[in-house]
């Protein structure tokens, strides 16, 4: 047997799944339904929006319905003539689902005419502007289908963000004789979009630009799309592993484990997890900074949990963090804000310590030596992707275990020191096999992605409703990228968005939200009782093979 090309038995029976689709969707054939017009999430943002995206601002919403429920004297009949369509994944796209949401596009295609043609870009973006471009095939897609990863035709690795790059992109789609291009990924690639769905509307370019929600932080949300492709899976993933981790301290009973979850911008995936494996701490980004917490203060409430636990002779325990969690404490933010404008600057980082400000160069030096590595060079080489190398976990591990001495030290605290193991849950998710419900939500977006570029939809991002629901019971639409673009109004080098960028931004955790409030209602209970939740591997078949996601079904309570 040839091992190499051995195929394992669970991707073999994940290429077979057949997703569901709604009933908008069967048949093939859709009535397209126009709502009300859109304006700007925010009114004081619409008169910016409205002069940069002159071509494309205001459009409808609009519903796609099965055509037998419609008056027949309404539709709007699709020509089975032959469509080009390019489709290109961005900077996001790395999610369990994305391949689904091609294979979605191309039966869509294949359905109305066998002769069109599905071309994907290779590289993303970059394989946009300089025309790097596959033809796909049923052949090609048939290892692909309901496979993690994007290496069908890999990411984005950078933004379209000048003259040039738009007008390459127009070239290429022109070349290429393009009817539609789809872009798939998060906030910042379908920003992309947006952008150049209203070029090639100025520039007379026939070719319809739409988007598809697609990134594992699920931090793409607003009041048109609940969650993203690939969020389900990753939490899922993330919860056996927590859930697993809940147990092994629970039998050694001697370890406190801290365990750094994804989430630069928005810490959903923490708080999904949370409900999904009862961790007995939980501590998100939105909300240690709208409370102003310092990272002392960050230190003393997790010693407090651990301290309580010990006096009723426990002393082990799980504590989950967000990835953004550093960015979010406020005199770690400031910090980070320092540095970064000295490497803007050219400093170098040897130069950087000399520099600072004397409160911030007395923090950096109070940091253990590996957070200090960590926050210069790490920033400095890897970009806007550094929060994935700086150690949270470890951080507060060492500053806890710190803590407690002093406070062994002074006979406030009386327990044995405390044994830490650390964790970041990141790119071990990336690559999982997606969920049935995150193969069959992509697979859903890619047909109505194929919809849009033929009913000439410009501007517009795929959007599916009432998840939280069976699919018969999907909500099936779009809406205008103008209507979920927002001015970014955080201080300079806040995080990782141009101050004052108009640009889909990532949305937080709502901490008045109904996911907050059960979450505090139970917080006690799961710090002190260890009501831990093992959920085992992802279900495929059978019983919770079709669950939902825990916050998007108790915000549809809400």
């Amino acid at each position: 047997m040839d091992m190499e090309n051995d195929t394992g038995i669970m991707q073999k029976l994940r290429s077979l799944f057949v997703p569901q689709i709604p009933p908008a969707l069967e048949g093939g054939r859709v009535q397209l339904l126009r709502g009300d017009t859109t304006s700007a999430a925010h009114s004081d943002d619409e008169d910016e929006i409205r002069k940069s995206f002159n071509f494309t601002y205001g459009q409808p919403l609009v519903q796609f319905v099965s055509q037998n429920l419609v008056d027949g004297e309404n539709e709007e009949n699709i020509c089975p003539a032959v469509t080009r369509v390019g489709v290109v994944f961005g900077m996001e796209a790395e999610s369990p689902g994305a391949h689904n949401v091609i294979a979605g596009i191309f039966d869509a295609l294949k359905a109305h005419n066998n002769k069109s043609i599905l071309f994907g870009f290779v590289g993303g973006t970059e394989g946009l502007c300089s025309q790097n471009a596959l033809v796909v095939t049923d052949d090609m897609l048939k290892s692909y289908r309901n496979q993690g990863g994007s290496d069908l035709l890999e990411q984005s690795s950078k933004k379209i963000h000048d003259f040039q790059h738009r007008e390459e992109a127009r070239r290429s789609c022109i070349t290429l004789k393009l009817d539609g291009l789809v872009f798939v990924g998060g906030c910042s690639t379908n920003t992309d979009a947006a952008r150049l769905a209203e070029y090639f509307k100025s520039r007379k370019c026939q070719t319809t630009v739409v988007g598809v929600p697609v990134t594992l932080e699920g931090d793409l949300k607003n009041e048109f799309v609940e969650t993203d492709v690939g969020f389900d899976t990753v939490c899922k993933f993330s919860s056996q592993l927590i859930g697993n981790i809940c147990l092994d301290a629970l039998s050694a009973g001697k370890y406190y484990f801290f365990i750094r979850l994804m989430g630069k911008e928005a810490s959903h995936v923490a708080l999904e997890c949370s409900f999904q494996s009862h961790p007995n701490l939980v501590i998100l980004g939105e909300e240690v900074a709208t409370s102003n917490m310092t990272l002392s203060q960050v230190t003393n409430r997790i010693c407090d949990a651990v301290q309580a636990r010990a006096d009723k002779g426990k002393y082990h325990g799980v504590i989950v963090l967000s990835e953004g969690l550093i960015e979010n404490i406020v005199d770690t933010q400031l910090l980070i804000q320092e540095i970064k404008g000295l490497l803007k600057e050219g400093i170098s980082t040897q130069k950087c310590l000399s520099l600072l400000s004397p409160w911030a160069a007395a923090l950096l030096k109070s940091l253990p030596l590996l957070i200090q590595k960590q926050l210069l060079e790490e920033m400095e080489t890897e970009g806007l992707n550094y929060l994935s190398n700086i150690e949270t976990e470890k951080l507060l591990a060492k500053l806890v275990e710190e803590e407690l001495g002093k406070r062994k030290e002074a006979g406030t605290y009386t327990a044995k020191k405390l044994d830490s193991v650390c964790h970041f849950l990141g790119y071990r998710s990336r690559g999982a096999l997606p969920s049935n419900f995150d193969c069959s939500y992509a697979f859903t977006l890619g047909q109505l992605a194929f919809f849009l570029v033929m009913h000439s939809l410009n501007g517009y991002m795929a959007t599916v409703t009432n998840l939280s629901q069976p699919v018969s019971k999907w909500r099936c639409g779009a809406v205008p990228f103008t209507a979920m673009l927002t001015v970014d109004k955080r201080p300079k080098d806040c995080n990782a968005v141009i101050p004052g960028e108009l640009a889909i931004h990532s949305e937080k955790v709502n901490l008045k939200g109904k996911p907050i409030r059960l979450l505090l209602q139970n917080a006690e209970k799961r710090l002190m009782d260890d009501v831990y939740i093992s959920s085992g591997p992802i279900q495929y078949q059978g019983p919770g093979s079709d669950s939902r996601i825990m916050t998007v079904s108790i915000e549809a309570e809400d």
